[in-house]
């Protein structure tokens, strides 16, 4: 204890030379801390994004060169997840979508996506029915002129109106609103909220052409997605033909490839501030030697009074490890501030280092200066007490 009390009167006797010393330290865990915060936000920014639009999903993506000759396969397909793959799918549902304006008297949203789907689409994209009803079969087999519409669509069309059975104009045609959805990403213009879903089977009408290229299947469990996808590509490279051409993906692993991708950024930024640490390193390592200059007549003098090598030693690394370890709370202290505002600013979440992360950077910064501060404490242990005697 009385060595830590020497180091922290050392300390307080230069505060403005100990400040600058420990600076190093303290960008440096403020640094790491910060940065992996910040990439864990990433991370939870991630899959907040695919909780949302739903997981374990396979994309199905058809490219028809030849749309005169090349069979359409839409009702097939949708027969084959439906029957054989039923035991492992929760359904499918074409995922055409389009932009476009959408009226309601004087009131107009040109910022909406329009989605093309079936009666599976809702349970496809994660969508929860708020009021109303949701497509059904009869409407795709009547072409229906019906829509179901996001939160954002039904607050930014109609205000306090009720939706249900009103008339929008979707590029022109009168859609009757049969159903509305949930929010479920902020009800904001540009979100998943601001969706329309209209029967896909009304795609002529809209855009001269009946083929659907674009369907999502959604599988019941994660284990389940690679037998679908195997499934799905044995059954399509048995229908089209050789001029269409046809992609499978897995949803689930564009996940995990994005946290992956965040985890190798973290790692790397870490590493990069790290190099802040071991410069602050260099520093209390520079400052210590100073020190062992200035007080050399004092270690004589403690040496002179029989005082042991190691007690030389122990004294002027702890003093390093102190000014480390108070430069490392410090920089504790910025981690936890910076991460919290970027936190908010970036992703609207609470972000704190993790605690592993904060034990660690502190302990490193302990390690730091006891590896920096070995060296001035051995040469000061190993100064000859009639010389140290002669200093001035």
């Amino acid at each position: 204890m009385s060595a830590v009390k020497m180091a922290l009167e050392a300390i307080r006797d230069k505060k403005g030379r100990s400040f600058l010393t420990m600076l190093g330290v303290i960008i440096g865990v403020g640094a790491v801390l910060i940065l992996v915060t910040v990439v864990n936000g990433m991370n939870a920014d991630i899959e907040a994004y695919y909780e949302k639009i739903g997981v374990n999903k396979v994309s199905v993506d058809i490219n028809y060169k030849n749309r005169t000759g090349s069979a359409d396969i839409s009702e097939d397909l949708i027969a084959y997840v439906n029957g054989e793959l039923g035991d492992m799918t929760a359904g499918i549902t074409p995922d055409d979508s389009m932009t476009g304006t959408l009226r309601y008297y004087g009131a107009a949203n040109d910022t909406a996506t329009i989605y093309l789907g079936n009666e599976q689409w809702s349970a496809c994209n994660n969508y929860t029915l708020n009021k109303g009803r949701d497509l059904t079969k009869m409407d795709m087999d009547n072409r229906s002129l019906v829509c179901v519409i996001g939160s954002y669509v039904a607050e930014s069309l109609f205000g306090y109106i009720d939706p249900l059975g009103q008339s929008i104009a979707i590029n022109g045609t009168q859609y009757t609103v049969v159903g509305t959805y949930y929010g479920k990403d902020g009800t904001a213009e540009g979100s998943l909220d601001d969706v329309v879903v209209i029967p896909y089977t009304r795609s002529r009408a809209i855009s001269q052409s009946s083929t659907v290229t674009s369907f999502t299947v959604k599988v019941n469990t994660a284990e389940e997605v690679d037998a679908v996808i195997s499934s799905l590509d044995y059954w399509l490279s048995e229908e089209v033909d050789s001029s269409t051409e046809y992609e499978l993906t897995n949803l689930n692993a564009q996940m995990t490839e994005a946290e992956g991708e965040t985890t190798s950024l973290s790692l790397i930024l870490a590493g990069v501030a790290s190099i802040a640490l071991i410069v602050g390193g260099i520093g209390i390592m520079n400052i210590m030697l100073v020190t062992v200059t200035e007080r050399t007549r004092e270690i004589g003098i403690k040496k002179a009074v029989g005082a042991k090598r190691s007690v030389i030693i122990t004294q002027f690394l702890v003093e390093a490890s102190v000014l480390s370890g108070i430069g490392g709370l410090l920089g504790i202290l910025i981690g936890y501030s910076g991460s919290l505002v970027i936190g908010k600013a970036l992703y609207d979440l609470i972000l704190l280092p993790d605690f592993g992360y904060t034990a660690a950077a502190f302990l490193f910064s302990i390690v730091i200066g006891v590896g920096f501060g070995l060296y001035p404490a051995v040469k000061a242990s190993g100064l000859q007490p009639v010389e140290a005697l002669r200093a001035d």
